[in-house]
């Protein structure tokens, strides 16, 4: 089975309860299907997302205008996806 990257978005409380005890409690596996049903699936062979609002909100951004080697430089929030496929029966 392959994986699917998934962007979700939880309650802080469920994701410091799990982070915290290293398992999901009860009264929170409906907030957690609901953030998977309502989450975002990354497209295959996406390249690594930044943050791009803190990029351009930058200093030398604003000074300077932005810079491809800027962007090559910026932190990675997720990395990019090095598996392209175009076989959607996986999902």
């Amino acid at each position: 089975m392959k994986d699917i990257e998934l962007v979700i978005k939880i309650p802080k409380r469920v994701y410091n309860y799990t982070h915290k005890h290293h398992h999901i409690a009860n009264s929170d596996v409906l907030d957690i299907k609901d953030a998977i049903i309502n989450g975002v699936p990354l497209p295959k062979g996406h390249g690594n997302l930044i943050d791009a609002d803190e990029l351009t909100e930058s200093t030398l951004c604003k000074t300077f205008g932005l810079r491809s080697v800027d962007i090559e430089n910026a932190p990675t929030i997720v990395e990019a996806d090095k598996e392209v496929q175009n076989d959607e029966t996986d999902m």
